[in-house]
């Protein structure tokens, strides 16, 4: 199963590479522009760095450096930070975060996952975004947009899977799966449900410590 898997993971790779490598090939071939040549290996680099912390998470290598971390702060952190992404895309992000509510865990990587479920609700979702913590813990971001459809709520954890109206804008295809690796790698899982209307996307870790 680990091989079927590991050959499932290197033809995803070699799928979503192809375009943007034959893309770069043909903009160096025709003497393009110099800028549309630096996109496309930003574009690459990005799909290789997001693949890679992704292993990392899944190795189950960061455990050993797990440390006691405030995730109250973490979120209030990103909340700041993400409430003026929000109000510069003409949105709003509201926020419910629990007091003191400390885990043992990857603060980079925790980090990470929350960012990009922010981003994720602030790029697909509506005007509203709400961003909560809850003792478990449980991280939740909930927008009001068009939603996910049922069959595809699982599917948007994988790899490069993308929904089709999230095909035109800029993205790998890998920040919910990173969602997914940073919650297992903390003993949680993460899950789309239905906000009616829009997504919620509920985060949950283990290892709470009331600090």
């Amino acid at each position: 199963a680990q091989a079927i898997a590991q050959r499932q993971v290197t033809d995803d790779i070699a799928h979503e590479l192809r375009a943007p490598l034959s893309r770069l090939r043909q903009t160096l071939e025709g003497g393009g522009a110099r800028e549309a040549a630096i996109r496309e290996l930003d574009a690459v680099l990005a799909t290789f760095a997001a693949l890679l912390r992704i292993a990392r998470a899944e190795s189950g290598a960061l455990a050993a450096g797990f440390r006691a971390l405030d995730l109250s702060a973490l979120c209030r952190d990103m909340a700041e930070t993400y409430g003026a992404v929000a109000e510069d895309a003409g949105k709003a992000l509201d926020t419910r975060i629990a007091d003191g509510i400390t885990l043992q865990g990857d603060a980079a990587l925790l980090r990470q996952a929350v960012a990009n479920l922010l981003e994720n609700a602030i790029t697909h979702g509506g005007a509203r975004i709400t961003l909560a913590l809850a003792p478990g813990p449980v991280v939740t971001v909930t927008d009001d947009g068009p939603g996910i459809p049922e069959g595809e709520r699982a599917a948007v954890l994988r790899r490069f899977h993308r929904l089709d109206h999230s095909r035109t804008t800029p993205g790998t295809g890998l920040g919910l799966a990173l969602v997914a690796a940073a919650a297992s790698a903390h003993g949680g899982a993460v899950r789309m449900e239905d906000a009616a209307p829009g997504t919620r996307a509920v985060l949950e870790l283990r290892g709470e410590r009331n600090g």
